[in-house]
Formats: structure tokens, sequence, C-alpha cells
């Protein structure tokens, strides 16, 4: 009856926890299930394990949330490796496993560990548990409950990591919103030319197929391309006739001044090499850097293609708009020297002009 009334508790718990799941509840639902002085989570980061979310007495193991810890001194590194099982219901009865030590230092009696392995095949780390005393009526069908909370506590860590990842494309929607919004105050053609730029620049990254990630680098980066132009005079920006060649030289530090700008805004950072690159040419004659070829970042390749074509089918104080026609034939002029011949080709295929 005692074992009927335990196992109806266990899944009542299970129950609640895959209703509600949280990393600390299920951590705290191992070391219950299992009697065990202490259980955790933790985090792989290079040679490292990283102790995340604990329940129980991991002060008198010497181990606390955030420690870190070199994976080869673990348990964890030689069961993960095949050298140790999964259980260990003696640790010191176990020659492999007596002589770490880890063994003595934190006077570890039983040990339970099986990895955290995310949807996708990453291995993000391992749920343990350890006790100071060995546990010998520990078997099988506890090492079975403890991989139904490592799915339970992986696929939070991957809720978890979507929340945070939909919380960074807010902020940097919201930044990147907040410096067009400064362009168009100065420059009306620039915050419209830009908005054109990306509706063009998203179709052709999706033509080339690229995955949603990229597609929305490709948006954010043909948003904020001419981003540096804020830092342009109005003298050279609004001039209604064609540059001189001084006024071009400064027309043509917008990049690095974009580049820059964006850096110093965290959300929008990792944007900063690709905005830089915008006015690199696909020969390597362009600026700032001379980069050629595939040493273009992508989403520069493709903005600079987009931002070309609509440069040119709009109308400018100094010049009006060219037709359609002559735009298809002035970027297919330019494939292979001006533009990247994917990125190029792939404009002219989502325009109805190839």
């Amino acid at each position: 009856m005692a074992v009927l009334e335990h196992h109806t508790r266990d899944a009542l718990r299970l129950g609640e926890l895959a209703q509600h799941p949280t990393v600390d509840r299920a951590v705290e639902a191992v070391r219950e299930f299992l009697g065990m002085d202490v259980a955790y989570a933790t985090e792989f980061a290079g040679s490292h394990q990283l102790f995340k979310a604990f329940d129980g007495d991991g002060e008198s193991f010497g181990v606390r949330e955030g420690l870190a810890m070199p994976l080869e001194q673990t348990y964890c590194e030689r069961i993960l490796s095949g050298r140790l099982p999964n259980l260990i219901p003696d640790v010191r009865a176990d020659d492999r496993a007596a002589t770490l030590a880890v063994t003595e230092a934190a006077d570890v009696g039983a040990f339970v560990s099986v990895p955290l392995t995310l949807s996708d095949g990453e291995l993000y780390g391992t749920l343990c548990a350890a006790s100071h005393d060995p546990m010998p009526s520990l078997g099988w069908r506890d090492v079975q409950f403890l991989h139904v909370f490592a799915r339970l506590i992986a696929d939070q860590i991957e809720r978890e990591r979507l929340r945070e990842e939909a919380r960074g494309l807010e902020l940097e929607a919201a930044a990147a919103r907040t410096l067009v919004a400064a362009v168009e105050a100065r420059d009306a053609y620039t915050g419209e030319h830009s908005k054109a730029v990306v509706e063009h620049a998203v179709a052709v990254a999706r033509q080339l197929g690229l995955a949603e990630p990229e597609v929305s680098e490709v948006q954010q980066v043909a948003l904020l391309h001419d981003i540096g132009k804020i830092a342009i005079p109005d003298a050279v920006l609004s001039k209604a006739g064609a540059l001189s060649e001084d006024e071009w030289a400064v027309m043509r530090t917008h990049p690095g001044a974009g580049e820059r700008l964006i850096a110093s805004v965290p959300e929008l950072a990792h944007l900063a090499p690709a905005i830089r690159a915008e006015h690199e040419r696909w020969d390597g004659t362009g600026y700032p850097a001379g980069l050629e070829g595939e040493a273009i970042p992508l989403a520069s390749r493709i903005t600079l293609a987009c931002d070309a074509y609509h440069a040119m089918v709009s109308d400018r104080p100094y010049r009006k708009a060219l037709d359609r026609d002559l735009a298809r034939a002035e970027i297919e002029a330019g494939l292979g020297s001006q533009f990247c011949p994917a990125s190029a080709r792939a404009l002219l295929e989502v325009l109805g002009l190839d």
C-alpha cells in the first residue's frame, strides 16, 4: 500500500510539473523523489561545468549555484563518455569513481546523472543528484524518472531561450525605429528610402532561401544601412546638386559613422560590421575597407543591390528617376563587379525584371 501511495504521489507531482514547469521546481522534485541530499542542473561552458539550479544541501558538498568546475574533475564527464554508469549507488565501492578527487573532497556516497539534451541535439549540460551516504536502493526506475525530469528541464530551457530571443528582437526593433526616426527628422528621403530597401532586401533574402534569423538580420541591416548619414553635415546631405569630390569624401564617411553608432547600441551591436560594409563592392573597389567577394557580409551584399536599385528608380533633386528597364540594365551591368551576382540576380527575380 505504501509503495502504491508513493507511486501515486510521484505521478501527481510529475503532472503538476508538466503543467507548470520551471527548472527550479523540477530540480526540487528530483531531490525529493530520489531522497538524496542535493540535486542540481548544470550547463556546459567550454571545458567547464556551471552549476545553474540547486535544491538541498549544496554547501556540505562544497558546491553552489554559479560555481564553475573543470569537466575533467567531474563524474558527469566520465558518465557522458561511458566510463561510469548514470547511477552509482555506492561511489566509494566503485574504483572508477572512488579515485576521483571530488569523491573525498565532497564526501560523495551516491551519485546519479543524466544529460540535458535540447531538441536540436545540443548537449546543454546535466541533471544530477548526490548523497553523502551510499544508496543501494536506487535502481533503473530512478534513472528513468531522472530522464523524464531532464526532458522537462530541457524543454523549459528552450522555452526560456525563445522568450529571451523574442525579447531581444523586440529591443532590436525598438532601437532601430528610434534611430530611423532620428534620420527621418533630418532627411525624409533617407528614411523613406531605407524602408523601401527593407522591402526588397527581405524578399531577396527569402528568394535566396535564407533562414528566418538571417532574414531578420538582412531586414535590420537594410533598415539601418544609411544610419551614419546622421553624422553628415546638412550642407552635404541635403545639397540639391551633384556633390564635389571633397563632399563625396565626406559622404563616404557615413558607413564608418554608422558602424560606430550601431556598435554603441547593445541590442544592435552585432549588426555593426554589416552596416560598415554596405558600400563594399564585389570586385573589391568599394569603401571603406575594399572588401571583396564573400568577405563582404551577405546582408551587406543584399542591401547594396537593393539600395542601388531603389536609388536609381527614385527622383532626386539633381536628377529624375530612371525607368525600370534602365535600372535593370544597370544592375545587370554591375553583376560580378559592383554587385554580388547571386544577390543581384535574386533582386531582379523578385522584381520580375529577370
